[in-house]
């Protein structure tokens, strides 16, 4: 399994069931409210009793939004991911399948649906995966990332702040040897982190990976002293934390990766295009603020 992968595998599971914000902050909840209005919109016009694929389902959030405004719809999700949260009721979803595979016979969709999955695969193959697998009046609904949107300039900059703490300040490594070498509660490990927490909430805010991350660490060292814990047991906090920031930095390579895929429209649309996929509609998408954070394209059999 590649790095990416793995990253994304620990993501969802560490997600319950309709609570992942993915690549975003909780706090930007318009981008989720833009997204649910978007796909109502667009179940509005799906035919009586269709039959919706979704590509690089995740935690199925789609589907449940179509779902709600369709109660006749049929849903099935797929994701390359090996577990997901439970899917929402109603849905059907096959796990540990490629985009550019599926699993279904030719002809059995009426809507094919992605929001941020499509780009992260191999566009030539996926379109040709789609065109079988849908009918000759299908619609397909793709909403993509932007290299000059929000999303990714907030995960860059998150990625910038895990950075600083891993790769600039070696706080980890720094905090191993000192509790390694000292005993409980680690008093200099302790000030020492502190002071890369105040740092980090002073260079980027107390709501920066810059500070998150030295926080947890702190707080690692403050319970395990008071819980009585071992040097290899804060040692082993100490070691999944910095797993989960570094699963965060594939995350957002592969993020990055995806936005130049999208980007580069010509080639992306060509791949449908030569399946007689065509582009018929997209419109930028913007949260309550006004920030571009992404664009849906429907495509239609010509």
């Amino acid at each position: 399994m590649s790095d990416k992968a793995a990253a994304w595998k620990a993501f969802w599971a560490q997600q319950g069931p309709g609570n992942a914000t993915g690549c975003l902050p909780a706090r930007w909840q318009s981008v989720f409210a833009e997204l649910e209005g978007a796909w109502r919109k667009f179940a509005a016009g799906l035919p009586e009793n269709a039959r919706v694929l979704d590509l690089a389902t995740g935690d199925a959030r789609v589907l449940h939004w179509l779902g709600e405004a369709r109660a006749d719809v049929t849903r099935t999700g797929v994701d390359l991911a090996p577990s997901l949260p439970p899917a929402p009721p109603g849905v059907s979803i096959h796990t540990g399948v490629a985009m550019e595979d599926l699993p279904f016979e030719d002809d059995g969709f009426d809507a094919v649906v992605s929001q941020f999955g499509v780009e992260y695969g191999e566009p030539p193959a996926t379109a040709r995966e789609v065109a079988r697998t849908t009918t000759e009046d299908a619609t397909v609904a793709l909403i993509v990332h932007r290299g000059d949107g929000a999303i990714l300039a907030h995960n860059l900059a998150r990625a910038e702040q895990i950075r600083w703490v891993l790769d600039e300040t070696g706080l980890i490594d720094a905090t191993k040897a000192a509790v390694t070498e000292d005993t409980a509660p680690w008093a200099t490990a302790t000030a020492s982190v502190a002071a890369v927490v105040d740092q980090g909430r002073q260079r980027y805010g107390d709501r920066s990976a810059g500070w998150e991350i030295p926080e947890a660490i702190r707080r690692s060292l403050v319970m395990g002293a008071q819980a009585g814990d071992s040097a290899a047991g804060v040692i082993g906090l100490l070691d999944r934390i910095e797993s989960q920031a570094r699963n965060e930095l594939a995350r957002i390579d592969s993020l990055a990766g995806a936005c130049e895929t999208a980007d580069a429209r010509e080639d992306f649309l060509a791949a449908f295009e030569a399946h007689d996929l065509a582009l018929t509609d997209s419109r930028e998408l913007h949260d309550a603020a006004g920030r571009l954070f992404a664009e849906m394209l429907e495509l239609r059999r010509t």
